[in-house]
């Protein structure tokens, strides 16, 4: 396991792609298992603070992030930078 950036993403949603990043922040620190499943990220998000229902997100991979999404609107509300350690 290692420790991980946690970013609050400010997204904007649009008719082609869904949604965009259009800012994001810093806001914390995670220690997680990239290769755990979606629930478990999503329960360790929820142990550290950062969400408050774990069922209601899903975790979605561009390749640098694990995003966590909204399920219902597939919204980016939180991602994983995995790109970088602390």
């Amino acid at each position: 396991m290692s420790k991980f950036k946690v970013l609050s993403i400010d997204a904007w949603g649009n008719q082609d792609d869904g949604y965009e990043w259009n800012n994001w922040f810093n806001v914390g620190s995670i220690d997680v298992d990239l290769d755990a499943k979606p629930e478990m990220i999503l329960q360790s998000m929820a142990n550290e603070g950062f969400i408050t229902n774990p069922t209601l997100g899903d975790v979605d991979d561009d390749g640098y992030n694990m995003v966590i999404v909204d399920k219902m609107t597939r919204e980016p509300i939180f991602a994983i930078e995995y790109g970088s350690t602390i």
